[in-house]
């Protein structure tokens, strides 16, 4: 799959709870755009931490287990 930025020479890796509608949506752009779902995510990361935003308490609802499921105004 394609990669859309360049690698850095060393990585980390780490789990993250989605919610299954989330990973489908991620599964189905990775497969239109025919972009890794890793790569996916990094961009999205790299993105957010750059621009400063942050998710609203309204938009986004934690469950007991500290997954994070999205409104469903959100969606």
């Amino acid at each position: 799959m394609a990669n859309i930025q360049s690698r850095p020479k060393a990585y980390v890796s780490f789990q993250v709870r989605l919610s299954p509608d989330l990973k489908e949506r991620l599964v189905r752009r990775s497969y239109e755009t025919r972009v890794s779902q890793a790569s996916i995510v990094v961009a999205a990361l790299q993105h957010y931490l750059d621009t400063g935003l942050t998710p609203q308490e309204e938009d986004v609802e934690e469950t007991e287990d500290g997954a994070a499921l999205e409104d469903e105004e959100g969606k």
